[in-house]
């Protein structure tokens, strides 16, 4: 009797979710601005003052992408594993 082989996806498909999760996150964060605008009056003689910058503040930035490059970076690494696993 002859057996058909049966479709089994390939199992590092979490993985692969996973770097995507991370990457929309990064986008979604990443990608939003906050800034503040101080008006005065031209009575007081001052001017006017607009600042902008990346909303989780320049240190909560750099952890994000620190934490995330970490991630990704065992993310691959659990899918290259895998990859060499089949092979043997």
């Amino acid at each position: 009797m002859e057996v058909t082989p049966r479709f089994r996806p390939p199992r590092g498909w979490p993985w692969f979710v996973a770097i995507l999760l991370v990457i929309i996150v990064n986008i979604s964060l990443l990608g939003y601005q906050q800034g503040e605008c101080v008006d005065y009056t031209t009575e007081s003689g001052a001017t006017s003052i607009c600042t902008s910058g990346p909303a989780l503040g320049i240190a909560g930035t750099w952890i994000l992408a620190i934490v995330s490059l970490a991630a990704i970076a065992y993310f691959t690494r659990r899918i290259v594993h895998l990859a060499r696993a089949q092979r043997e």
